[in-house]
């Protein structure tokens, strides 16, 4: 049998293993269900999540938990609204709780080094509430030695990948919605889910720099793509996946295994 990453793959007494044997580090997926125009999947964010955080486990010991599928609301401004047919989302308060509670079930299970990958522009600050929330309330049941770090997998793009992958100019991160990042990327691990010949030709989104509620969908492309993805390629995309797993990886390695890292914790 091969090794695997895989929470959902391990038996528990393999599970415990690692966790008391080899201080793996458990990271936790979070993604959306929300359109990603005519031509990717609903499930793009925690696909794309869990993906990246499968890679950098297998780099730095780490164990993946079941992704958190659902997340919070889509909006117009960066994820194009929650209006569409198949987006699927939770109150922030929800989101909260849910993350919060399984954070802590890690911890009960013995964790304490902690990973959240996020792969949904609009769950930043719930997960940064539910990760403090969570540390406070192990803090209370005396458990003061667990490290949650949280990050986008996509946090940082070097000069060199955007001067190839976005010749016209990168639009941003909140723009890149179903456009040359994520299809690309998609592209290069899993193309069988990728409809290429639905990419739309709607003009990049044009938004005012204000929000209203309740929103208005006109103010999205008919698509939901807020930029174009035309351009996109597997070979882009393997650039970034390479570039965001070094990303990922690096961080974890940072701030979980290094000599460094390993003697302050016993300091503290």
């Amino acid at each position: 049998m091969s090794r695997s990453v895989m929470m959902s793959d391990l038996s528990w007494p393999e599970y415990k293993r690692r966790l008391e044997e080899e201080d793996a580090i458990i990271l936790l997926p979070v993604g959306a269900v929300e359109q990603h125009g005519y031509h990717l999947p609903l499930g793009t964010d925690w696909i794309m999540a869990t993906e990246m955080s499968r890679r950098a486990a297998e780099r730095v010991g780490g164990i993946v938990a079941p992704p958190v599928m659902y997340a919070y609301k889509s909006q117009i401004r960066s994820g194009g609204g929650n209006h569409y047919c198949g987006t699927t989302s939770l109150d922030g308060a929800s989101l909260i709780e849910m993350v919060r509670d399984v954070l802590k079930e890690f911890a009960r299970h013995g964790a304490r080094k902690i990973a959240v990958i996020d792969g949904h522009y609009e769950n930043e600050f719930f997960l940064t509430e539910a990760c403090d929330l969570a540390v406070r309330d192990l803090r209370y049941d005396g458990v003061t030695d667990v490290r949650i770090l949280k990050m986008r997998y996509c946090e940082e793009i070097s000069d060199e990948v955007l001067e190839i992958a976005y010749p016209a100019g990168y639009p941003g991160l909140a723009l890149e919605h179903g456009a040359v990042l994520e299809t690309s990327m998609m592209l290069h691990l899993f193309p069988h889910l990728v409809d290429v010949s639905k990419i739309s030709d709607d003009p990049p989104a044009d938004f005012p720099p204000y929000d209203l509620y309740p929103g208005n969908p006109d103010w999205v492309p008919p698509s939901g793509c807020l930029a174009p993805a035309h351009g996109s390629s597997a070979e882009i995309g393997k650039m970034l996946v390479d570039e965001f797993t070094d990303l990922v990886s690096g961080a974890l390695e940072a701030q979980f295994r290094t000599a460094q890292t390993a003697a302050e914790r016993k300091v503290s």
